[in-house]
């Protein structure tokens, strides 16, 4: 007859297997077995969801809670080579490898440990990791917390990983804590993701700016040797310098000897406009064209004599209309009416 009830005692450790209800204590509270390659599966799994930075955080942050819970046991106590051997023993018993204090100061609150064959680094070294884990070095930074009374953190001397005989984790007082790694951890998250949109932000602005800038100054043929430019809206040193740019362009491409440059959507317009046109018109006479200023309302007159603008050798035409039709005639053609009353265009 199998009995309900294993128990086990290994030095001052008792382990109970109760075998109707499916439980399992280590020392009076209910404990969990677990082979090396299930935590292993469980530690992958953190660092695929998480990443490697963000997973490092979570295991300092569990490590270091578990040694501030197992400290809460020994709350109150003083003994602390008596306290240190027990937790040795279970620390041994419970499977999680071998620790030594190699020393340790309660005046100065500092401590040397030195771990062999713990669970951590059998899951490392299987997985051929080249760097030591932080879940057990954070844990006994928790438990030096509770034993101290103050805030502990840790450092890695040596690491089997690299060849020595066992880890060796330096314990000492520090304002670190995992709860401001969390928390510097989401502010650089945070800025990853500010910068990120940032980045998104910039490249969709970069596309809209080039489409406006493409849609915003065209050059339009509106027949054989002649070039209209609408200006439409405000214009900026960069709008002004493309207009320059696909004016003369396209200029040469079309062979084109007029190109009118249209102020009809003109609203506002300052020095520094009426300086870039002017720089266009003689660019255009350069190349062997001819630019005709059209659409000129009596503000936009008033504000280019205002501006000493030199409009010698310039014509302009209130209207776009009168502007195509007397570029027209310089080209050598001839609006005649039909009989329909229908305007044509005669060519000689």
């Amino acid at each position: 007859m199998r009995k309900e009830n294993v128990k086990v005692q290994v030095d001052s450790n008792e382990f109970i297997w109760d075998r109707k209800e499916g439980l399992f204590t280590f020392d009076g509270a209910p404990a969990l077995l677990f082979w090396d390659t299930a935590i292993e599966l469980f530690l992958e799994t953190i660092e695929e969801v998480s990443g490697v930075e963000a997973s490092k955080t979570v295991y300092e942050a569990t490590g270091y809670r578990m040694g501030t819970l197992v400290s809460d046991y020994y709350q109150g106590r003083t003994d602390v080579e008596n306290l240190l051997e027990e937790y040795s023993d279970i620390y041994r018993n419970a499977g999680w490898g071998k620790f030594k204090v190699k020393s340790y100061s309660l005046e100065e609150k500092r401590a040397v440990i030195q771990l062999t064959n713990s669970w951590e680094h059998r899951i490392f070294k299987d997985k051929n990791k080249d760097h030591a884990g932080v879940l057990l070095p954070s844990h006994w930074a928790g438990v030096f917390t509770g034993i101290f009374n103050e805030k502990m953190w840790y450092k890695i001397n040596q690491s089997q990983l690299n060849g020595h005989e066992y880890d060796e984790i330096e314990i000492f007082p520090s304002d670190i804590t995992p709860a401001n790694n969390i928390h510097e951890l989401a502010r650089e998250k945070e800025q990853q993701n500010i910068m990120a949109l940032e980045r998104k932000v910039e490249e969709r602005t970069g596309e809209l700016t080039s489409l406006v800038m493409e849609l915003s100054t065209p050059v339009i043929p509106v027949l054989e040797d002649i070039l209209v430019i609408p200006m439409v809206g405000k214009f900026n040193e960069s709008r002004l310098s493309d207009l320059m740019e696909k004016a003369m362009v396209e200029l040469s491409r079309h062979k084109a000897k007029f190109l009118l440059i249209d102020f009809t959507g003109i609203k506002n317009f300052d020095n520094y406009t009426v300086h870039k046109i002017h720089q266009l018109t003689h660019a255009i006479r350069l190349l062997g064209g001819t630019c005709y200023l059209v659409g000129i309302s009596s503000d936009l007159s008033i504000h280019i004599t205002n501006s000493d603008m030199d409009l010698r050798g310039i014509q302009t035409f209130s209207t776009l209309q009168q502007g195509v039709e007397h570029a027209i005639v310089q080209c050598g053609f001839e609006l005649v009416r039909k009989k329909d009353n229908k305007t044509k265009h005669k060519f000689y």
